[in-house]
Order: C-alpha cells, then structure tokens, then sequence
C-alpha cells in the first residue's frame, strides 16, 4: 500500500512536470510575425540585439523586417497597417495623418541627441571646410545639404540650425537623397552638406568627403532632441495588443542592455555591422544615439516638432499627445 501512494506520487509529480514543460509561453506558443520597416541606422540597434540575442524569441515574436528610404515614406504603410511597427523619427506627415485620425501611435524611444550623443549631425564637405569657405552654418546660404526627405527630423533641425545664426530654412537649397547616394554626392560634389546619421556620417569621415561640423546640443536652445522613435499602426495596437506588448517587452531588454554596452562592445558592434552594412570598426568610430533604458520619449521635443512643422507650412497643428501611446512602457 505504502509503495503504491508512493508510485502514485511519483506519478503525480511526472504530469505536474509534463503540464509545465508543455504550457504555452511566449517562448513555446507559435510565434508570432511582426512586420517591421526599418532605415539602417545604429539608433535601431535594440531591434537589431533583441534579433539576434533571441529576446523576441523569448516573447514568442519573430520580426520581419522591410527596409525604407525614410520614415515618412512608410506612413501610407501604417495608416493601412501594411506595417505594424514602424522605426524612424516624428515628421510632418505623421503629424498630419495623426490630425485627420489616422489611429498609429508613437509608443517608445528609438534614440535622442544629447552632449555627448550628438549621432545625428550636419556634415560640410571636407574641402569647404579645409579652404575656410564654410566655418559656420552662416556659410552654408545658398547652399545644398542633402537630408533623407522633406518634413522629417533633418529637416527640422537644418532648419533650428539656420535660425540659430538669423536665417531660415529657405535660405539654404535642400537636396532630398538617401544615406548611400550622399556618400556619393559628396564624392561628386554635387552637394556642400548632409545632415544625416550615424554610421553613416562616420562613412563619410573615413571616406574623407565630408567631416562632422555641428550637432544638436551645440545649438543654443535647443537642449536634448528626440530624434527616433518606434511607431505602433493603429491595427496592431487595436487587434494585436498581447502581441504588442510581448513585442515592446523585448525591445526594453535589449534597449538597456545597448544602454549598458553601447557601440563600443565588440559583440554589439558585430550585430550593428551585419544589419546595417557597415563594418564594425566604423562602426566603433561613430558617435552613438542615447537611448533611453526605460523606452521614455522627450514628449516637450516632440511637441516643439509639430510647432515647427506647423508654422512652417508642412502640416496642420496638432496636440502631442494625440500622437503617443506610451502605455506598453509600463
């Protein structure tokens, strides 16, 4: 009898430990796709770690990623959720669909500019600034900068630039190209200046086209800038929230393990160098975004974006916090 409770027991144990092993999980439950577009930049480095160190696997989430010129040019995919997750920085027009109702969100940080963390930069050709033609933004009028496309966060801060020093945005020409064809612009000379970001503005620098000339903190006023930022569609919020947040849970881990590391970490720079293209080295060379370890936005930023976009004509006023769902950082 007494071998018999104990066999039952055992038994017991053994179905205890099968349900265990065998309950669902955001590891074990069928994974879930998520689509993704994204712009090669170090800033998405979070994507890129929780891809690779197998934290959305964990969450049972596989993302898929389609790549883009800029962030402006993925809101049509958005606004049809064509896309459910959306890399890149604020712009005029997602702005604008916000103000007509269209439903995605921006819902964490990406990366910000900062002392220190000026990864977003205005780069001068080298030869410009080596004759002495060009020794402050001033210099530029008249002149070209490429920027990835109209309405965006270049665009925005080209212009806070131009104003620091009593011009205006249309005191300069600007060229609208993507990272790889400024590389070659500047070999061409078919543009003066690119504000653009990191790595690839270190690309330039190795290239000797073009060297770093002014980043955010150092205009007067402007303080820390929200320059990336990840976007929700609507549908994936509204019909896949689970997914969502499972999705959000990741990327946080990675975004403070970037936090901790940073660019400098052999292994996050191998990851950096297989997404983007560029070789880890460069990489290493480059000055890194912030990231916030906690996901939070700088809402006052943002919010100063819109104003600007606004009174310049690119897209209708809007409230700030029409445009964030910050509810997945909790």
């Amino acid at each position: 009898m007494a071998n018999r409770k104990i066999a039952d027991k055992k038994l017991g144990w053994a179905l205890a430990f099968a349900l265990l092993v065998l309950s669902p999980s955001p590891a074990r439950a069928q994974s879930e796709t998520v689509k993704l577009g994204d712009l090669a930049a170090i800033s998405n480095a979070a994507i890129y770690i929780a891809i690779e160190k197998g934290f959305f696997k964990e969450q049972g989430v596989n993302t898929e990623i389609s790549n883009f010129a800029s962030a402006a040019k993925m809101v049509p995919a958005l606004v049809v959720g064509e896309l459910e997750v959306s890399v890149g920085s604020a712009s005029a027009g997602l702005f604008n669909a916000v103000a007509e109702k269209a439903p995605f969100r921006i819902v964490a940080d990406k990366g910000q500019t900062r002392e220190g963390y000026g990864f977003s930069l205005l780069a001068v050709r080298k030869d410009l600034v080596d004759s002495g033609q060009v020794k402050t933004f001033r210099d530029l009028k008249g002149k070209k900068i490429a920027i990835l496309a109209k309405g965006n966060i270049q665009h925005y801060l080209v212009g806070k630039m131009a104003e620091e020093v009593g011009l205006t945005i249309n005191d300069v020409e600007l060229s609208f190209l993507d990272a790889p064809n400024q590389v070659i612009a500047f070999e061409t000379k078919a543009i003066d200046a690119a504000y653009a970001v990191e790595p690839w503005v270190a690309r330039f620098t190795e290239r000797g086209v073009a060297v770093r000339f002014r980043t955010p903190d150092q205009v007067k006023g402007l303080g820390p800038v929200q320059v990336g930022v990840i976007i929700y569609s609507g549908k994936f919020i509204n019909e896949r929230r689970p997914v969502a947040q499972r999705w959000m849970n990741a990327y946080l881990k990675a975004a403070e393990l970037f936090h901790t590391k940073g660019t400098k970490d052999p292994e996050i720079a191998a990851i950096l160098e297989k997404y983007t293209k560029v070789p880890a080295k460069v990489i290493q060379a480059a000055i890194p975004p912030y990231q916030d370890p906690n996901g939070r936005v700088l809402r006052e930023n943002l919010a100063d974006q819109a104003q600007w976009f606004s009174s310049n004509g690119m897209q209708q006023k809007v409230s700030i916090d029409s445009a964030l769902d910050l509810s997945f950082l909790k």
